[in-house]
């Protein structure tokens, strides 16, 4: 219970989607496992469901899932991911990064599926996430498990251009046409593309020196505040110790 209050305490946006996701899926359950079914088609994205005028399906869809694979799949890889953009971007930037990838990966995929097809999962939106991450951190270096199963090691870029190619690919090459390949590589290429104009050039990654030296200046600013009181800090100090604390527990 401790480790999910600092996890909204330091992402409350991502811990809200997953929260979304998982809520809307336990409707889902418990109302079409029963006798009063609902009808997902009032939520799900369509052609025919954009032409007569059911807009919000633009975003319901998104909090929609087939299945418990599917929802874990996007919930986890949030999880993971998300925190890290949502620090990097702020909170504001990185709300609207997942509405719009899911967006826009949503309408590439009804723009090539018959009327009648309909879509719903946060993937599109969850890729676009991934693509930001690997925008910023090109040159991090990665473990994703191949397959959901074998470890590989890898650079961020890389990783993000796998999500492309292969979502490309398997679009062109109807592979698994149920699902949305199409979503994934619109979000991804709208994750990419709004951190690039949001982050002109890419983050520093942190080294091991940088590490070193945050936390000596934090053991210090708390050995003032131990022998000195907090009232020893100036303004600007006690700020930064704010900082350097948050930063801490983030890591954490």
């Amino acid at each position: 219970m401790n480790d999910l209050r600092d996890k909204f305490r330091t992402a409350p946006v991502t811990v809200s989607l997953a929260a979304a996701c998982v809520v809307a899926y336990s409707l889902e359950v418990l109302f079409l496992g029963g006798e009063r079914g609902i009808d997902l088609s009032g939520w799900a994205l369509s052609r025919r469901a954009l032409s007569e005028g059911r807009w919000w399906t633009l975003l319901t869809h998104l909090f929609l899932h087939a299945n418990l694979l599917h929802l874990s799949v996007n919930v986890l890889g949030l999880w993971f991911i998300g925190p890290e953009v949502e620090n990097l971007l702020g909170r504001v930037k990185y709300l609207l990064l997942y509405l719009f990838s899911g967006v826009a990966g949503g309408l590439l995929q009804t723009a090539f599926a018959s009327p009648s097809a309909e879509l719903i999962g946060a993937s599109g939106a969850v890729c676009g996430v991934m693509l930001s991450f690997t925008t910023a951190y090109p040159e991090m270096p990665l473990r994703a498990l191949l397959f959901f199963v074998l470890p590989v090691s890898m650079k961020a870029k890389t990783l993000g251009r796998s999500i492309v190619v292969v979502s490309l690919l398997c679009a062109v090459l109807r592979i698994f046409p149920q699902v949305g390949h199409l979503a994934h590589l619109g979000g991804a290429l709208a994750g990419a593309l709004l951190t690039w104009w949001w982050l002109p050039t890419a983050p520093r990654v942190r080294r091991p020196a940088d590490e070193a030296g945050r936390t000596a200046q934090t053991d210090e600013l708390l050995s003032r505040v131990v022998e000195e009181g907090i009232e020893s800090l100036s303004r600007e100090e006690r700020r930064q110790l704010e900082l350097l604390g948050r930063e801490q527990r983030r890591r954490w």
